[in-house]
């Protein structure tokens, strides 16, 4: 019986055209696995990344400029709860957050063999205020649309 959907095939049982000599056009099965987690971790790191990240610009501000300035205090004073610096235990935290986050761009960025230049993009956006959300959003939307395309292959079995 024919697989070709003029001829009463099922059409999704077609190999679809692949260039068998390029190894990003195809996946392997546990390779786009991967890739798909790495897709899903990397937008949940981003999220709490730029969280983070806004939570310390905030604290920047209100302990340098309103602080600082405005008050006239000691920006080392401010958020200081008896022994607790919650300054210093934002700061920490976020460097954490970008940590994980960085491990997470690197992972998708090989999984999905993206080049340089683009681990660049997703390292920075970590960094600025905002930015991981707006990459987030159009790495989440690259990774799928390839991911939902990509041409995936078994294992080979041995005869």
């Amino acid at each position: 019986m024919s697989n070709d959907p003029q001829h009463g095939g099922d059409p999704l049982d077609r190999r679809p055209d692949f260039n068998e000599d390029d190894p990003n056009a195809v996946f392997t099965l546990n390779r786009w696995q991967s890739a798909r987690n790495a897709l899903r971790f990397y937008r949940i790191m981003a999220i709490i990344t730029g969280v983070m990240l806004l939570i310390l610009t905030i604290e920047m501000i209100f302990k340098y400029l309103i602080w600082g300035l405005m008050m006239g205090g000691n920006p080392a004073e401010a958020l200081t709860f008896g022994s607790f610096n919650a300054a210093a235990a934002v700061a920490i935290a976020h460097g954490w957050c970008y940590v994980a986050y960085l491990i997470v761009c690197f992972w998708l960025n090989s999984q999905m063999k993206w080049g340089l230049k683009n681990l660049l993009v997703l390292a920075l956006a970590g960094v600025v205020p905002v930015m991981s959300f707006i990459v987030e959003a159009k790495i989440h939307r690259r990774g799928e649309k390839e991911l939902d395309d990509a041409v995936v292959v078994a294992p080979k079995t041995a005869s």
